[in-house]
């Protein structure tokens, strides 16, 4: 074999050897992205674990913080008082349990502006959807709840689990 075929067969096997560490070393720059180990890819790295864990505020009121009044805008006898009992047994205060003009729909809830987490905190809590309306001229926290004809009864203190526990 002469020298000069010697050479081109060096020549090619260098070429190909750097082009098969080149793409090696792609292929290695794509697993650490995608991993997270730059931070640039959308890999769940431990830096995306801590920042989704915190992104959740822990809840700030507890269902006993809240008072809410209970009004019964159906023509369903005893309503309110039934519904005042059931939250009751899921820890919230109730205050006053009264009659009053129809609405339409589950229910509403009328709150002012410190009144809203406590809003949202017991519509989540009955598992309804009712309407949450905001009264900006009503201050403090106490919150109305006003059933409407689309409300379904809550599981009586027999029937339903305390939020704290017991």
């Amino acid at each position: 074999m002469s020298t000069v075929a010697r050479r081109a067969r060096r020549r090619a096997a260098l070429v190909i050897t750097g082009l098969l560490l080149a793409l090696a070393v792609a292929l290695l720059l794509s697993v650490a992205t995608v991993q997270g180990w730059f931070g640039l890819g959308q890999g769940e790295g431990e830096d995306a674990a801590a920042t989704t864990a915190s992104a959740v505020p822990p809840p700030a009121l507890t269902p006993a913080q809240v008072t809410v009044d209970v009004l019964n805008g159906t023509s369903t006898s005893g309503l309110a008082g039934r519904t005042a009992e059931a939250l009751r047994t899921r820890g919230f205060d109730v205050g006053s349990v009264d009659n009053a003009d129809g609405v339409e729909g589950v229910g509403i809830v009328r709150h002012g502006p410190e009144g809203q987490e406590a809003a949202e905190l017991l519509e989540t809590t009955v598992g309804q959807d009712l309407e949450l309306v905001l009264e900006p001229e009503r201050e403090g926290s106490e919150i109305i709840l006003v059933l409407g004809p689309g409300w379904t009864e809550l599981p009586t203190a027999d029937d339903a689990v305390s939020t704290d526990g017991r």
